[in-house]
């Protein structure tokens, strides 16, 4: 019974929990229904405000658990650690770019987020990255940012971020581990998918 029900889909796991409710909120997707707000759930058709709580109770309950898993990594040792790190960013509406700094033994130091709204690579959002590797002395970061558009392909404008990001590093001597595009439909690691981009002088995982 346990395969069957791993194998099933989001909206079919919600039609055992509540039938009538997975009807309702079908548009979304888990990760959006994480992320939409109260008034977006009220304004659904046929919802009131008992199906309304139990929507938000499982959202909270999900987010919950969505957060302990992120907070019970302790140290990222390969790309696919690091996007289940950032694995809550999947389905916002609005862009967040996120760093995550570590020491030399790539143990989290912590996590901040830098800008909300677009990535534009601009010399701000570069310097408040680095301001907070340098304050907390780290070895090195990973930098995450979402897709609302839910496709984790890499834009000429993440390229570019990526770009001007590491020749930021490459001065300051802080290596950027890995920069990640978390989105609904997938997450993808620039330093997978175009190491061209990064330096290669030392072993990163």
């Amino acid at each position: 019974m346990e395969k069957e029900i791993k194998n099933l889909t989001d909206i079919e796991l919600l039609r055992i929990v509540n039938p009538s409710l997975a009807v309702m909120v079908g548009e979304y997707s888990v990760p959006e229904l994480l992320n939409v707000a109260e008034e977006e759930i009220m304004a659904l058709k046929g919802i009131g405000e008992a199906k309304a709580k139990v929507v938000l109770a499982l959202k909270e309950i999900a987010n919950r658990m969505i957060h302990r898993a992120k907070d019970s990594i302790t140290s990222i040792n390969s790309p696919d650690e690091a996007m289940e790190y950032f694995k809550f960013l999947a389905g916002k509406a609005t862009e967040e770019v996120w760093v995550l700094l570590l020491d030399a033994k790539n143990h989290i130091i912590r996590s901040s987020r830098v800008t909300k709204g677009t990535l534009t690579g601009s010399p701000v959002g570069i310097r408040e990255i680095f301001a907070s590797a340098i304050k907390h002395m780290a070895a090195g970061i990973v930098v995450a940012h979402n897709h609302p558009s839910g496709v984790a392909l890499a834009s000429q404008e993440d390229i570019k971020f990526t770009k001007n990001l590491v020749e930021s590093a490459n001065i300051l001597g802080i290596p950027v581990v890995d920069n990640l595009i978390i989105a609904k439909e997938g997450s993808l690691s620039l330093r997978v998918s175009h190491s061209e981009l990064f330096s290669t002088d030392r072993e990163i995982f």
